[in-house]
């Protein structure tokens, strides 16, 4: 099961950039990255791509376009990077999904047979949702730390396990 995700800072701008440039159409593609055990790692996202279906409250990612472009990165990589998720937006609305979106999401996570990651951007700010395999449910994914690399987030079960350990307090995090 995954306890959490980092998020280079460039993936995450350029999911905000994206949901503000296409307002009020919706956004989104792959979220493209690395597993590394219990964690996964954003490293880049595609964009919108001429074969998508975009409107204002829903967004039909083509594979055509966003299934080369994950390719090469992978190839790049020497098989490293891989697809961890599909981000979306909700410009000028809640960072909730909707049911359709849970339901795409088990689908996805089906097929892969792999914890999957799936962000909503409102353009201001970027949820981040889990969905494990052979689980209807989602967990939003707490931010936990941001540094100079990225921002960091946990399952709220993976905070509880490192308060246990070490004895602190929950983590605060001031955002500037």
């Amino acid at each position: 099961m995954i306890e959490g995700i980092l998020v280079d800072h460039e993936a995450a701008e350029n999911m905000l950039k994206c949901t503000r440039q296409y307002c009020p159409l919706e956004a989104g593609g792959l979220v493209l990255g690395l597993r590394k055990g219990l964690y996964l790692h954003v490293t880049e996202i595609t964009g919108p791509l001429p074969w998508d279906r975009q409107s204002s409250m829903r967004f039909k990612r083509s594979p055509k376009g966003h299934r080369i472009a994950a390719l090469r990165r992978w190839r790049k990589s020497g098989g490293k990077m891989d697809w961890i998720g599909e981000w979306h937006s909700h410009p000028g609305f809640s960072l909730s999904p909707s049911p359709i979106d849970v339901r795409n999401w088990h689908g996805i996570v089906k097929q892969r047979k792999a914890e999957m990651i799936f962000p909503i951007s409102d353009g201001r700010e970027t949820a981040f949702y889990l969905q494990a395999w052979g689980d209807r449910g989602k967990v939003l994914l707490r931010q936990v730390e941001k540094d100079e690399l990225g921002t960091f987030y946990l399952t709220p079960a993976a905070i509880k396990r490192r308060l246990r350990k070490t004895g602190n307090e929950a983590p605060t995090v001031k955002l500037t």
